[in-house]
């Protein structure tokens, strides 16, 4: 008699349990439901790692990194743009953003970047040129932030140590900064132009 009564209780802690996690995974993923989808889907992340969360984040970051404005993104601008997030990351201001502000980052700045893959789980995909377009979700075969991203990194803040001593320097971020712009720059033109990182043909002259 006792076997059934136990084997029922087990049951339903189970279920419970399985209810509980599916709170917390809606919680983490920006709502339940499609609301939580499109969030995901309406993120870019940048080059360094700075969230931009809205219709085109994309056009977001590129107008406010190019600072004067002229519809090319040059090193230096991209450099300076990189230094500014590194600066909000560096919580101390000490000129190393350290271990504690690195989690700070990927709990507070873009929980997005540590998140599991849900987006496999949700059926959600998105086409490459889509994806080039700043809205981010679902880039099969990626994980973290570079779901969401123009370059392949998954945590953009930890992939600048260099030196794997936990730590990232400022002159490992310009490091990791100069890499990424030429990564980004596939044509070497010195310049990034926000058709190109949508991957759209360049006009005919």
């Amino acid at each position: 008699m006792w076997r059934p009564i136990m084997a029922m209780a087990l049951v339903l802690a189970l279920a419970a349990c399985a209810s509980e996690s599916r709170r917390e995974v809606r919680a983490h993923d920006g709502g339940a439901g499609s609301g939580g989808a499109r969030q995901r889907r309406n993120l870019f992340v940048s080059p360094s790692g700075e969230p931009f969360r809205g219709a085109n984040g994309l056009a977001a970051w590129f107008a406010g990194a190019d600072a004067d404005h002229d519809g090319n993104l040059t090193a230096a601008e991209f450099q300076a743009d990189a230094e500014r997030f590194f600066k909000r990351l560096d919580a101390n201001g000490d000129g190393v953003i350290d271990g504690f502000e690195m989690q700070g980052y990927e709990q507070a700045i873009a929980p997005e970047v540590a998140a599991l893959e849900f987006d496999r789980i949700a059926g959600i995909g998105r086409a490459a040129g889509e994806r080039r377009g700043g809205t981010g979700g679902g880039a099969r075969g990626r994980q973290g932030a570079a779901r969401y991203s123009l370059i392949n990194e998954p945590e953009p803040v930890a992939g600048a140590d260099a030196n794997l001593d936990g730590r990232v320097s400022l002159a490992e971020w310009r490091q990791a900064t100069t890499r990424r712009f030429a990564a980004l720059d596939k044509l070497k033109t010195g310049r990034l132009t926000l058709g190109a990182l949508r991957g759209e043909a360049p006009a005919r002259r």
